[in-house]
C-alpha cells in the first residue's frame, strides 16, 4: 500500500501537492456533508411519500376503485427477478449473478420496512419476500429445462414486458384486473417502463438509421439524414410538448388518446437519432480491409454488414451507446411536461401540496438523485464489464 501510494500519489512534488489538496478537500466535504446528513437533515419526507415514489398514484381509490391494485406492480417485479435468475444460470455467475442477488435481496428487504400493517399489509410484504423464491425458480428453469439459453431469455423478456403492460393497464370485465388509466401511472415505475421501452427500441432503430445513412440509395440516405438531423436539432422537451398538443389534432375527437404511448414513441425516436450517429461512427472506424476481405470470400453485402462490419462497429462504440442509454433514462423525467407524474414530478407535487415539508425538499431531491445515480452507475458498471470481456481498447 505504501509503495503504491509512493508511485501513484507522491512520485513528484506537484503530484504530492495535488494529492494533499485533494485529500483536504475530500476530508472537509466528508466532515460537513456527513455531519449534515447524520445530525441535521430530516429524512422523514421520504418514508412519508413511501410507495408513491415507486408507483405514483397507481393504487389510489380513483385509479382502482374498490380494489387493491398494488399487487400488479409487485407481480411484474416477480417476473423481473425470475428473468434475472435465468440470466444468472445462463451466464454462470459474474456480474449477472451480482445484479440478480442485489435486485432480489433489495426487493425482499423492503418487506421489513418499519410501517404498520394498516399502511403496508401482510400481503404486500409476502409478495416482496417472494422475490427470493422467484429468483431461485428462474435459476432452476434455466438450469434444468430447455429455457436456459440467451435466445429464450430474450423472448421471455419481451413477453414479460408485454404481460407487465397488460397487468398494469388491466382488462375490462376480468376480476382483479380493473382497468387503470395511464394518467395514474407514475413514480419510478413510469421512468423504468419508458427507459426499458426506449432502450429496447431505439437500439435497432438506430442501427437501421445508421445503415440507411450510409446507403448508396440516395432517397434512403436523404430520408435518414433528414430524420436524424431533425430529431437531433429539436429539444426533447419540445418534441414531448408537440406530441401532446399537435398530434391529437390529426385524429378525430373521439379517438382514444394515450399519453404514455406518445411519450414512449417520442423518447424512442429522439434517442434513436443519437444512437444512429454512434453506430455510424463505429462503422466508419473500421478498416476498409474488413469489407474487402469479405468480398474476396464471396460474401454478399448484407452478410458482410450483418456478420462482419456491424458486430465490430458496435463493439467499438459500447461506451457512447451505454452513455446514450443513461441519458435516455434520465430524460424520462421530462415527461412531466405532458402531465405524467414520474418520480421527480410526483415528489415536487408532494412538496408543493404539503407546505410543512417545504423545508425538507432538499433531502427528498438528494434521495432522488441517489436513486438515479444507483441505476445509472449500474448501467455504467455493466458496460465496463462488457468492455473488459470483449477487450475493447486492448485489441
Amino acid at each position: 500500500m505504501v509503495g503504491w501510494m509512493r508511485v501513484n500519489l507522491f512520485n513528484a512534488w506537484h503530484n504530492s501537492a495535488m494529492t494533499v489538496m485533494a485529500g483536504i478537500a475530500l476530508a472537509l466535504a466528508l466532515w460537513f456533508g456527513l455531519g449534515w446528513i447524520i445530525f441535521e437533515a430530516n429524512w422523514s419526507v421520504v418514508p412519508t411519500l413511501g410507495g408513491r415514489i415507486i408507483i405514483g398514484q397507481y393504487n389510489i381509490e380513483a385509479a382502482c376503485p374498490g380494489q387493491n391494485c398494488f399487487w400488479r406492480p409487485q407481480a411484474a417485479l416477480l417476473l423481473v427477478t425470475a428473468l434475472l435468475g435465468m440470466a444468472w444460470a445462463v451466464a454462470g455467475g459474474g456480474v449477472t449473478k451480482r445484479i440478480a442477488l442485489v435486485v432480489g435481496g433489495v426487493a425482499a428487504a423492503f418487506a421489513f420496512l418499519p410501517y404498520g400493517l394498516d399502511r403496508m399489509g401482510l400481503d404486500v410484504r409476502l409478495l416482496l419476500l417472494a422475490n427470493l423464491p422467484a429468483l431461485a425458480v428462474g435459476w432452476a428453469l434455466a438450469r434444468y429445462t430447455r429455457l436456459g439459453s440467451a435466445s429464450w431469455i430474450a423472448i421471455l423478456s419481451v413477453l414479460a414486458f408485454i404481460l407487465t403492460l397488460v397487468l398494469l393497464r388491466g382488462i375490462p370485465g376480468v376480476p382483479l384486473l380493473h382497468p387503470v388509466s395511464v394518467i395514474y401511472w407514475g413514480g419510478l415505475m413510469l421512468n423504468l417502463l419508458l427507459a426499458i421501452a426506449g432502450i429496447a427500441l431505439s437500439f435497432p432503430v438506430g442501427i437501421v438509421l445508421a445503415l440507411g445513412r450510409r446507403s448508396r440509395l440516395q432517397i434512403v440516405k436523404l430520408m435518414c439524414i433528414v430524420f436524424i438531423e431533425t430529431f437531433r436539432g429539436v429539444p426533447l422537451i419540445t418534441l414531448l410538448f408537440m406530441s401532446q398538443v399537435l398530434v391529437p389534432l390529426a385524429f378525430p375527437e373521439n379517438f382514444p388518446q394515450n399519453s404514455l404511448v406518445r411519450a414512449a414513441i417520442v423518447i424512442t425516436l429522439f434517442s434513436s437519432a443519437y444512437m444512429a450517429e454512434n453506430i455510424r461512427g463505429g462503422l466508419q472506424s473500421l478498416h476498409p480491409g474488413q469489407v474487402e476481405a469479405a468480398r474476396a470470400l464471396g460474401l454478399p453485402g448484407w452478410q458482410t454488414t450483418l456478420f462482419i462490419s456491424l458486430p465490430q462497429a458496435i463493439r467499438n462504440v459500447i461506451p457512447p451507446i451505454v452513455g446514450q442509454f443513461i441519458s435516455l433514462f434520465k430524460d424520462t423525467s421530462l415527461v412531466y411536461i405532458i402531465g405524467m407524474l414520474d418520480v421527480v414530478e410526483i415528489s415536487r407535487a408532494f412538496i408543493q401540496g404539503n407546505p410543512e415539508y417545504l423545508a425538507n425538499a432538499k433531502e427528498l431531491f438528494i434521495f432522488l438523485a441517489l436513486v438515479f445515480w444507483v441505476f445509472t452507475y449500474g448501467m455504467s458498471y455493466v458496460s465496463r464489464r462488457v468492455e473488459q470481456h470483449l477487450g475493447v481498447g486492448e485489441r
